[in-house]
């Protein structure tokens, strides 16, 4: 079996465990690598939608994961309203909102393209509703990105971050076992053949067959199935290019550099899930990903929230919310 058979996952394992690397998964005619002809992008830069609730002296920013908008914190802001003020975004091209442009063919994915201009949406919202250093907290896989990337490269906007059940970075499964690259080299892999050469010809049926199953959004399968058919009714070329951008990215390089407090609510998901050989990816990416980084800065608190897949705060709300409370308080 070749590298790049190996490479094309469950958007972490690898796809001949569950689908046959074929013609059967690929229509040569479809490009999902630019928006379909009748799209009509956002500009760059914006956040097209968010909600604003709660009455509390601590504000909150929500920046939902990837596929969802900022209808997944509803919950989350009816049990918070007293006590914070919060805004949930939707990320551009989520929900019923239109993304940017792709950028130009060539524009590598590790220029972050679409999520820098994410993080231009952000500064833009802090400046207009002069919000003072607010918590920055960031859901799932590119929620939590830009959660650490605002308070990387913006430590004077930031009064800290929040972490909801997210990884801290794309860990790949190769031969059945995590295997982590030179950020350059896994930036030169999506360039040359995880873009080009799978995801641009990807059918829907398969891309859907490879996505994260709904356990990993919920342990309640209702509440999961309800999940996955929001992320799954995002056109591909959206999901394509944020996810590219995810997998060319490793921000576990910088993370001594953040200066305010984090939380990390580490999704604990459960002996069931974690043992079947099809999440084989959840612990080393979901859980292991952060073992180190509290001891790269020790601003870094790692809670570990049990029986609760990624969208911990749905799965045990109690937990959550109270090491929420305390962390506020605390800072």
């Amino acid at each position: 079996m070749n590298l790049i058979q190996n490479f094309f996952w469950r958007f972490a394992i690898p796809i001949s465990l569950f689908l046959p690397f074929s013609s059967e998964a690929q229509d040569s005619p479809i490009n999902n690598l630019v928006h379909q002809k009748d799209y009509k992008p956002s500009e760059v830069g914006d956040i097209p939608y968010f909600i604003k609730k709660g009455k509390g002296s601590e504000t909150v920013i929500l920046i939902p994961g990837c596929g969802f908008d900022a209808s997944v914190f509803n919950d989350f802001m009816e049990a918070n309203k007293e006590r914070l003020r919060m805004y949930a975004i939707t990320i551009p091209g989520y929900g019923n909102t239109m993304a940017p442009r792709i950028p130009p063919e060539g524009t590598g994915y590790g220029m972050q393209s679409w999520n820098s201009a994410v993080i231009e949406g952000l500064i833009k919202l802090i400046k207009k509703e002069n919000l003072n250093k607010p918590i920055i907290a960031g859901h799932f896989v590119q929620g939590t990105q830009m959660a650490l990337r605002m308070a990387i490269d913006y430590p004077d906007l930031v009064g800290g971050v929040i972490i909801l059940g997210g990884p801290a970075k794309f860990i790949p499964i190769i031969n059945g076992k995590p295997q982590e690259f030179p950020l350059k080299n896994s930036i030169s892999y999506v360039d040359n053949y995880t873009a080009p050469k799978w995801f641009k010809t990807i059918t829907k049926e398969a891309f859907d067959q490879g996505n994260y199953l709904p356990i990993v959004y919920s342990l309640d399968s209702t509440i999961g199935t309800k999940l996955w058919n929001q992320s799954a009714s995002i056109p591909l070329p959206v999901m394509i290019q944020y996810l590219c951008e995810f997998f060319a990215s490793d921000l576990k390089l910088e993370l001594h550099k953040i200066k305010c407090p984090v939380l990390v609510l580490r999704a604990g998901f459960n002996d069931k899930v974690l043992n079947d050989p099809i999440n084989n990816y959840l612990k080393p990416q979901f859980i292991d990903s952060w073992n180190e980084t509290a001891s790269k800065n020790s601003l870094i608190r790692i809670i570990d929230v049990p029986n609760a897949a990624s969208f911990v705060w749905k799965d045990n709300p109690d937990k959550v919310y109270a090491e929420i409370a305390r962390f506020i308080k605390e800072i």
